[in-house]
């Protein structure tokens, strides 16, 4: 089924095990064939099979940015995170077998009854083989060793640049509504120094989505994040997100994650969350 333009708050590490796929990722068009990785950056828009076969297949890790900056930390002594700087990878067998075998564990644990899945043991060997295939891919494929490289996810255009930076420091900010008057079309446009119509023309070209989709998507991605890392009552990360009632927010974000948010923190409650 073809996905439209959305994107995470985590990074993507990709394994395509069958078939043939065509995605857009950052505004340009990708092919992966089995064997093949696909590498994406938080926030870095997507879709999934446009043109592709229908008989894909594929596996995705979702890695937490903390824990990628507390590999950063790791390897390179710095609190930061590194960035991804190839989107295809082909012919590298080894990291897509790892890939693989952590799927295949991951099931193993999965069908143990309750009690033998709490077993420390198989968390700690979880632990090592995600941070073995996250180390793997941070290494060979991202800056971590040499910030100078270019992330994949950098915005070109400079002035649309400004208003990404804007939307994300506006995200981060637990005092800032996401819905106001800063962030209408007019006053995003007037950020950018363009005509209204240029800005939304050059936004959705050079990211790959609206800027009203864009910032929807922002707001989901907080509320994921509010779900996996806080006991808020749904109301309440409902109404952080700017969402007036319950039932509009569980609507708006089972679109999103393809789970009801009750669901969704059920699912990613002891865990970095695996797809």
């Amino acid at each position: 089924m073809p996905l439209t333009p959305h994107f995470h708050d985590e990074y993507v590490i990709c394994v395509q095990l069958r078939g043939h796929e065509v995605c857009d990722v950052a505004g340009k068009r990708y092919e992966f064939d089995a064997g093949e990785l696909v590498l994406i950056n938080p926030h870095q828009v997507h879709t999934g099979n446009n043109r592709g076969s229908d008989d894909i297949e594929y596996v995705s890790l979702y890695v937490e940015r903390d824990f990628v900056r507390a590999i950063a930390r790791e390897h390179t002594g710095e609190d930061r995170e590194p960035e991804f700087i190839f989107i295809h990878v082909a012919g590298q067998r080894e990291l897509a077998h790892h890939v693989r075998e952590l799927l295949a564990r991951s099931r193993e644990v999965a069908a143990l009854p309750r009690a033998a899945r709490a077993r420390e043991d198989d968390a700690l060997e979880l632990d090592a083989a995600v941070t073995d295939v996250v180390a793997r891919a941070l290494t060979h494929f991202s800056n971590l060793n040499d910030p100078r490289l270019r992330s994949t996810n950098r915005v070109a255009h400079r002035a649309v640049a400004r208003v990404v930076h804007f939307l994300h420091d506006r995200e981060h900010d637990e005092r800032a509504e996401l819905e106001d008057d800063a962030a209408t079309l007019e006053a995003l446009a007037t950020i950018a120094g363009l005509s209204k119509f240029h800005f939304l023309r050059q936004f959705s070209r050079v990211v790959g989505m609206t800027p009203g989709a864009y910032l929807r998507t922002l707001r989901m991605c907080r509320a994921a994040r509010l779900l996996r890392t806080t006991g808020q009552p749904i109301a309440e990360v409902a109404r952080a997100t700017g969402f007036t009632d319950h039932a509009s927010f569980s609507r708006a974000f089972r679109r999103h994650a393809g789970l009801s948010p009750r669901q969704y923190r059920s699912a990613t409650a002891t865990r970095t969350r695996r797809g």
